[in-house]
């Protein structure tokens, strides 16, 4: 599916030591299930999700490609929903889920989070 301007986003990143890699990426493989059985692709039913990835790219020292990588991992989770109460909706799910502790205990690598964002640019309309 495709982003619209005026829907609304759920973005966190996280900068993740190496020898998290492991935990981290089977924590967000149980994200992506859960993910699949409580979000809706079509029809009315809250949380419509529009797309949903998880990336995963080097750290770099200084964000400075020629020093190197610094050994950490940075991780991205990008939801868009159709409406603000998508993301409303999607809390209200993960307050229940067993991994939402799990997140929680991730918290020291958290970089950033931007809830409900709006959608102001997009290649479509």
């Amino acid at each position: 599916m495709t982003t619209n301007k005026s829907q609304f986003t759920l973005t966190t990143q996280w900068i993740v030591p190496d020898e998290k890699k492991s935990e981290v990426e089977a924590f967000f493989a149980e994200h992506e299930v859960w993910m699949r059985e409580t979000h809706n692709l079509s029809g009315n039913d809250e949380p419509r999700i529009v797309d949903y990835s998880v990336s995963k790219a080097p750290h770099y020292i200084d964000n400075d490609l020629e020093k190197g990588p610094s050994g950490k991992i940075i991780y991205s989770l990008h939801e868009v929903y159709v409406t603000d109460q998508g993301a409303m909706k999607h809390f209200e799910l993960w307050q229940s889920h067993p991994a939402a502790e799990k997140m929680a205990s991730m918290a020291e690598y958290q970089t950033d989070m931007s809830f409900n964002a709006e959608v102001i640019a997009s290649m479509e309309s």
